[in-house]
């Protein structure tokens, strides 16, 4: 059974990939409802995320979480963490935890979630917003390309980001989109 489950996987991996798929998902996108994410939804993500661990909400006000609902189903979840100084080198607005559920790929929900966190952080006045992202995760890179994102090096974190390079040989890697702030 597990076999059979990882051909299906990737099958629908490759199926995600092709344009037709992800054209198709954009009209049927409209049916996905982003928002900030209520202390229910919270719940949800984290029973999603983690089903053996506790499902109690965090009550960081640093962070902003949204949800993605596709056919009134909890589709994906995102969250705009705040840095204040003392976090150095992890400093200002941070796009963390991107997440969107296998089957709900390609629909254009990991964008517009993406785009709620810039949005807010414009609103904000931060000046740029930082992410992590898997150096081999190619679809998340192409993504956060497409929305302005660049590589960058914080030197001061290299380091860590070297230790925690994974068996396989990946590692994460910064990626940063400058925001116009205030005039």
């Amino acid at each position: 059974m597990s076999q059979l489950r990882r051909i299906a996987g990737a099958v629908l991996r490759r199926i995600q990939c092709l344009a037709l798929y992800r054209k198709l998902g954009q009209r049927f996108a409209a049916r996905v409802t982003i928002r900030e994410a209520t202390d229910a939804d919270k719940v949800d993500v984290r029973r999603w995320l983690n089903p053996q661990g506790d499902p109690t909400p965090h009550q960081n006000p640093g962070v902003t979480d949204w949800v993605a609902y596709r056919r009134g189903h909890l589709a994906g979840f995102v969250q705009l963490v705040r840095h204040p100084p003392e976090h150095f080198p992890y400093t200002g607005h941070w796009l963390f935890g991107l997440v969107v559920k296998s089957r709900q790929q390609g629909f254009g929900i990991g964008e517009r979630l993406s785009l709620a966190v810039i949005a807010r952080s414009l609103e904000e006045g931060a000046p740029a917003l930082s992410l992590l992202v898997d150096d081999n995760n190619a679809r998340a890179i192409r993504l956060y390309r497409k929305l302005g994102f660049e590589f960058c090096v914080i030197p001061e974190l290299e380091a860590q980001l070297e230790r925690e390079r994974k068996p396989s040989g990946s590692r994460r890697v910064v990626m940063r989109k400058p925001l116009a702030g205030p005039e």
